[in-house]
């Protein structure tokens, strides 16, 4: 009766190694469930973040369209940036990374690259020319075609209750046979946006997108992992990263430069704050809190103080207040770095302070990160003396120092006499080439709330 036995002992043995056995499946199938939902819902945040933005944009292109006061017309298209940077960063969090999309998100980065450029500069004295406002018109026409689609996968999404996973899924394997309806839209969409025809974004894009040729190499530094990204960002954020939900992705094809997109969700869901961090030498790019601003309590000079400290906290040291903005409750600088007493107009970073409570909601260091290296600047040919007497004369000039601007038509660097002055009660910037004596360029300062100059 030793079998039976034997099995007595064994039988008691092999139940608890069955219970446990699936007691740990049961447990492994869960955790692997837990994993897939989150990375499922993190995908449809995403898109349907994307669809928001995207709305949001064409509204914002449409305001442009019909407004002719620069002072509403500044904010508008500094909105239309905003937004363009957030699509970007909705879709580089998408499992499109296996479809061509780079086509779309080209587009996205041309029309915040436009945008930009057309709402820092002085549009009473340069106000939008026929083409740019023909520009706008097509982009406002080929926002609203992205929008129908987005919102056709939108409608498909939800009322047949398509899952992002099953896209990524269908990517990898190339599977025929599964719903692809999500795919099928984003691939059209692609392909509308290649058919759109060939717009003129002007020679300041033309020699930009020549600039982004040049450095879409990146920055040097040694390659980061995504985990490497979720502590930058964290060690970026400091306090407002406490208890909060960090999801890290990979950008999709198409962008400037290679980077993770990380999302930061406060506990209470209320507030997101978004960034991009360098594949190679993981370094923040940019940064969009996107928290409604509450009742202004600082000031201008107090603000900018804030921002310096950000500044200085994250290791940008001794930078000067090159510009200076304010709306919606927010302020905004733009902080440049001198060499030998000279600004560097090219290596720009811009910070945007609200007003509320002096935390900086925006940050964007990309002409900085990129174009920021010690420089052999030459003397001056012209003296100030000289470069004053190019001056109209009927024009106040009470200061002047020595500035690297970019050429207005090729983008090329160029040394010139930067001149404070002022004209009919109006203060102006008149840029004078120190190496030529040419008049580069002219920029009327605004007072409105806070002295600005846009370039």
């Amino acid at each position: 009766m030793v079998y039976g036995a034997t099995a007595r002992v064994l039988l008691p043995v092999a139940v608890v190694a069955l219970i446990g056995a699936g007691m740990w499946g049961y447990q492994e199938h869960n955790e692997k469930n837990s994993v897939l939902i989150k990375a499922e819902n993190s995908y449809q945040r995403a898109f349907h973040d994307l669809t928001y933005h995207v709305d949001k944009l064409h509204d914002e292109l449409g305001k442009a369209l019909v407004m002719n006061s620069r002072r509403q017309m500044t904010p508008t298209l500094t909105n239309v940036w905003r937004l363009a940077y957030a699509a970007q960063a909705d879709v580089g969090q998408l499992p499109l990374t296996l479809m061509p999309f780079n086509k779309t998100e080209e587009m996205l980065s041309r029309v915040a690259d436009f945008s930009y450029r057309v709402a820092v500069r002085d549009l009473d004295k340069e106000p939008l020319t026929e083409k740019e406002y023909g520009t706008l018109k097509n982009l406002h026409k080929h926002a609203a075609g992205i929008q129908d689609e987005l919102r056709k996968v939108q409608s498909n999404v939800i009322d047949k209750q398509l899952r992002w996973m099953d896209v990524e899924t269908a990517l990898a394997s190339d599977d025929k046979k599964s719903d692809n309806t999500i795919v099928d839209g984003f691939r059209t969409i692609e392909k509308k946006v290649q058919e759109y025809p060939d717009l003129d974004w002007g020679v300041g894009i033309q020699s930009l997108d020549k600039k982004k040729q040049q450095r879409i190499k990146g920055i040097d530094g040694k390659s980061i992992t995504k985990e490497d990204a979720h502590k930058i960002a964290v060690d970026f954020l400091g306090d407002r990263a406490k208890g909060a939900q960090v999801e890290v992705d990979e950008n999709g094809k198409g962008q400037e430069y290679s980077a993770y997109s990380v999302r930061v969700t406060s506990p209470d869901k209320k507030q997101a704050i978004n960034l991009d961090v360098t594949k190679r030498g993981g370094k923040v790019v940019w940064m969009m809190n996107e928290r409604q601003v509450g009742e202004e309590k600082l000031d201008m000079k107090q603000a900018e103080e804030k921002g310096r400290k950000f500044l200085k906290d994250h290791g940008y040291d001794n930078l000067v207040v090159a510009e200076t903005d304010s709306y919606e409750r927010s302020a905004v600088y733009t902080f440049v770095p001198e060499q030998g007493g000279v600004r560097i107009y090219p290596d720009s970073i811009t910070v945007e302070v609200a007003l509320d409570n002096g935390e900086v909601t925006a940050f964007n260091s990309t002409e900085y990160l990129f174009n920021h290296k010690q420089r052999i600047i030459s003397k001056p040919r012209i003296s100030k003396e000289e470069a004053r007497k190019k001056v109209n004369p009927s024009v106040k000039v009470t200061s002047e120092r020595l500035a690297l601007i970019e050429g207005k038509n090729d983008g090329k660097e160029v040394l010139v006499w930067e001149m404070t002055c002022s004209f009919d009660g109006s203060p102006y910037m008149i840029y004078i080439n120190a190496m030529n004596g040419d008049e580069e360029e002219i920029v009327k300062m605004d007072t409105g709330q806070g002295d600005q100059a846009e370039r």
